[in-house]
């Protein structure tokens, strides 16, 4: 038969007021009223951490990135295995659980599976019976088996600085964090809070009964003496955003990734090179930094001596003793003598001095001596050559040769189309056969209204299927004439005309009836775009 602790306390009373609440707490003895209050029994000799709930518990909230972190796992079977998350605010030396986990009688893999979801960076401390290897692991140790399903875990079990991993230790900076307000538990961990109010002692010893989260939680404290080493813990001067500052531990596999290692020992200041092409490898190649400053001016001391020649000899040379400053520093502008031979293609355009107008920099005729702007005094000019000299002006009839301007180039783009001339929308040539065009007959389309676009052409044809009216044209251009052919096609037909048409005295009376062997001609002119004038009808 399986057994089922449940906890409540009076805030779980929800038919209490908060006020009621706090009254009937008041009226306990005050030795009693955590437990029965809370339900928080006193156990054997006394809880081991004998400090209220609201002192260490607050609302959870988000963390600041670079809050060193650290996970902390407590391994088991049929007593639970347990892990919890702790962040560390290094400026207020608070130190924060802020997850939990507690599982009993899972693997290696399914643990690690739970726990990666924190973020497979995080780094896991362990107990030293990590090392201890099981049956189910097949000979392995525990630490290697998480280690083996993705979980970061650190390379050594958690100890202290010194070695030792002292349970009463660390319990009591666990208490003194408490006491003094350093350390925090986020209100929704209930399984931590439910092992917190149960650990106690008996008879002086800490009960191994329902402790596995609160054993996790312990080995925070051997864990950051550890991985800080012989050196100091990080504060906020070291400005970067790592988990620990450390020496010494490389990862699970002893390896590393990406670390750095020099030789045993190097002179301070003294430049470092790479040893090698794996990147991760230095030496010291025995040059201090100091050395690279620059070098004074180098003194002599004696007298120099002349090399011995032969009389008419002419061929020995002064000994010059030479002086070569291998000092990476910028030396002063030096001061040069004689002719200086600059290569061909030195001097970009950033080195030329700037020029004090829209210029160009050269020589305004043909001769030698100092370059200089040669400035354009006037927009809408350009940089020619007349009498001998360059500079800016317009454009003469003689820099223009025959030919060069073509019909095909103007056509191009300078030939009116028939729109544009009968609209007169363009400034452009008129060829002869643009002009054609624009007098040839526009085919229009026989409906009951015919449509006329004068833009295509002011002559038109229209072969009539039945009666119509003659629209009102678009684009009509004034002081244009027109014509209108019209033809009946299968038997005779009516054409009537729009508003816009204005028939002059004594010409014919519209409708006209059109017959099929004749061909009528309408002409007459635009008066303006919507007054057509119809000056006579023809019928042939």
């Amino acid at each position: 038969m399986s057994r089922h602790v449940t906890f409540m306390t009076i805030d779980d009373a929800g038919h209490y007021s908060p006020e009621q609440r706090a009254e009937i707490i008041a009226a306990y003895p005050e030795h009693e009223r955590e437990a029965r209050a809370n339900g928080i029994p006193v156990l054997g000799s006394g809880r081991i951490f004998p400090v209220p709930e609201e002192m260490i518990a607050c609302e959870p909230f988000r963390l600041p990135r670079w809050w060193p972190r650290i996970g902390a796992l407590d391994f088991g079977w049929d007593h639970p295995s347990a892990a919890v998350e702790l962040v560390w605010d290094t400026e207020a030396d608070i130190v924060y659980v802020t997850k939990a986990h507690r599982a009993a009688q899972q693997t290696p893999a399914m643990q690690a599976l739970a726990l990666k979801a924190w973020g497979e960076w995080l780094p896991f401390a362990w107990p030293r019976d990590g090392r201890r290897e099981t049956l189910e692991g097949a000979g392995v140790a525990l630490a290697k088996q998480y280690a083996a399903h993705g979980l970061t875990t650190l390379s050594g079990h958690a100890r202290f600085a010194d070695g030792s991993v002292s349970v009463e230790a660390g319990l009591m900076d666990m208490l003194d964090r408490m006491q003094s307000g350093r350390f925090k538990v986020f209100s929704t961990l209930h399984a931590w809070f439910e092992e917190f109010r149960l650990y106690h002692r008996k008879d002086g010893q800490v009960v191994k009964l329902r402790d596995d989260l609160m054993a996790a939680t312990r080995y925070r404290k051997l864990t950051l003496a550890y991985v800080s080493g012989a050196g100091t813990l990080p504060t906020t001067a070291d400005g970067i955003w790592l988990i620990f500052t450390h020496a010494g531990d490389k990862g699970a596999d002893g390896l590393g990734s990406g670390d750095f290692s020099g030789p045993a020992s190097s002179v301070t200041d003294n430049i470092v090179t790479f040893a090698g092409t794996t990147g991760k490898a230095g030496k010291d190649i025995g040059v201090a930094v100091a050395s690279l400053a620059p070098k004074a001016s180098p003194a002599f001391t004696g007298t120099p001596t002349a090399p011995t020649q032969a009389a008419g000899d002419n061929s020995a040379k002064l000994a010059t003793t030479a002086y070569v400053d291998t000092s990476f520093a910028p030396k002063a502008s030096p001061t040069f003598t004689g002719t200086v031979t600059v290569p061909d293609g030195s001097f970009s355009p950033a080195k030329l001095d700037n020029g004090g107008a829209v210029s160009v920099f050269g020589r305004s005729a043909n001769s030698s001596g100092v370059r200089a702007d040669i400035a354009a005094a006037a927009d809408d000019t350009v940089l020619r050559r007349v009498s001998s000299a360059v500079g800016f002006g317009q454009i003469t009839t003689g820099m223009v040769p025959a030919g060069v301007l073509t019909y095909a180039m103007l056509a191009s783009a300078a030939i009116a189309s028939n729109s544009e001339f009968q609209l007169g929308t363009a400034g452009k040539l008129l060829s002869a056969a643009a002009l054609k065009t624009t007098v040839a007959y526009q085919a229009l389309t026989s409906s009951a209204t015919v449509t006329w676009d004068m833009s295509l052409g002011n002559n038109a044809s229209v072969a009539l299927s039945t009666n119509a009216t003659l629209g009102n044209p678009t684009n009509a251009n004034p002081l244009f004439g027109f014509v209108l052919k019209a033809t009946a096609v299968t038997s005779a037909r009516t054409l009537g005309l729009s508003a816009n048409f204005a028939v002059a005295t004594g010409v014919e009376g519209f409708p006209i009836t059109i017959g099929t062997s004749e061909t009528v001609f309408l002409v007459g002119f635009v008066d303006t775009t919507s007054r057509i004038v119809v000056t006579g009808v023809i019928r042939t």
